[in-house]
């Protein structure tokens, strides 16, 4: 098998759908920067390998999985408001934009979608209380995604509240400190 096949069959057998530089250099083995670009550009060349942007990369014929990208355009960053709220049926209306937590509001918009970062204080982005870890992304449960919509935008109708338990909701919702949440908290009559 060639270094190229070899290194294909790395990433394929990893799971992941984005690489970053990083990745790609833990991946295969190499500790060189320069080796690295070098290697990269090569691999792109090789058309096995393409770029999304800067620094990330995505394996050819294969699509990049927008929840995993979240969190590689933005470190610091986990799915949450709308984006969970619709997947869990909370409420039904359906964004096509990709929402997050993040350190700083941002919008980034390129071939895979649009990726809206709404800002958390750092305390709160810390506090990984109701983050779930797949491995490739971190999602906020139901549970977060109503406390950080609650707290950075404010109270919303939700469609259905029966899924979601309410002893783990009070809990998440003290990490904020924030009495207008904890009151919002209180009108949902979960």
């Amino acid at each position: 098998m060639t270094t190229s096949a070899q290194r294909l069959d790395i990433l394929h057998k990893s799971g992941k759908t984005v690489f970053s530089t990083a990745d790609l250099a833990i991946a295969w083995g190499v500790e060189n920067k320069n080796v690295l670009r070098v290697d990269i550009a090569r691999a792109k060349h090789a058309g096995y390998l393409v770029a999304i942007r800067r620094g990330l990369y995505r394996i050819a014929g294969t699509d990049a999985d927008t929840l995993e990208l979240v969190g590689k355009l933005k470190n610091n960053s986990y799915v949450s408001f709308e984006t969970v709220l619709a997947r869990e049926g909370l409420i039904r209306q359906w964004y096509d934009t990709i929402f997050s937590a993040s350190d700083r509001k941002t919008e980034i918009k390129n071939a895979y979608g649009t990726f809206a970062y709404r800002r958390l204080p750092t305390y709160i982005l810390n506090d990984r209380r109701g983050i779930i870890h797949t491995g490739m992304y971190a999602i906020a449960s139901k549970e977060r995604a109503v406390c950080d919509y609650f707290y950075a935008v404010g109270y919303m109708h939700l469609d259905d509240t029966s899924t979601l338990d309410k002893k783990t909701l009070h809990e998440i919702a003290s990490l904020y400190g924030n009495k207008r949440l904890a009151e919002d908290i209180k009108r949902l009559a979960v």
